[in-house]
């Protein structure tokens, strides 16, 4: 396989991609336009397609979603420009009249050779706190916790972020998937 070119305009995914593969990663920051679908497959789909028009050669893309259980697949994928409107103190507050506060964090990363599209999917169960804790991590990070967990990622050390990651999962298919085709 060619070498292959991570694409995301958030160093800090960048970043926690090469923990995974345990090493650097090519990094392109290209501000693709994004499809608005609460279906992680239909997103990877055409963020992979679109981002090989502009480089050429394989490219890794990512997209997350983060479920909170009292607003069904809501906010989803979507969690982008719901964390860009109301911030992680709104986030919070949206789930304030309700009892459940339980959520999902799920992560897609798309691998594109130009012909083929590999998918690698991870999750993880929790909780959103009362309030944003922490200033580790990024996003959404100070709002979510995980299972087995009092702390939100933006709590944790990074060792404690490795283990409670959702990209864990998924990047060890793609590890895989790399190492046997």
């Amino acid at each position: 396989m060619q070498p292959l070119t991570f694409i995301t305009s958030n160093r800090g995914k960048a970043e926690q991609v090469s923990w995974f593969l345990y090493g650097p990663i090519t990094h392109k920051k290209i501000d693709l336009a994004e499809i608005q679908s609460l279906d992680l497959a239909t997103i990877i789909e055409w963020k992979a397609k679109e981002a090989y028009q502009h480089v050429q050669s394989p490219v890794l893309v990512e997209d997350t979603s983060l479920r909170f259980g009292a607003l069904g697949k809501l906010p989803g994928p979507l969690i982008k420009w719901f964390l860009a409107e109301l911030g992680t103190n709104g986030l919070c507050r949206l789930l304030d009249s309700y009892p459940d506060r339980s959520a999902e964090a799920t992560v897609m990363f798309g691998l594109y050779n130009g012909q083929t599209l590999h998918t690698f999917t991870g999750s993880q169960k929790g909780s959103i706190a009362l309030a944003p804790r922490g200033q580790n991590g990024f996003g959404w990070d100070s709002i979510f916790i995980p299972n087995g967990s009092e702390k939100t990622w933006a709590e944790m050390t990074i060792e404690e972020q490795k283990e409670a990651s959702m990209r864990k999962a998924a990047l060890e298919k793609l590890r895989a998937h790399i190492k046997n085709p």
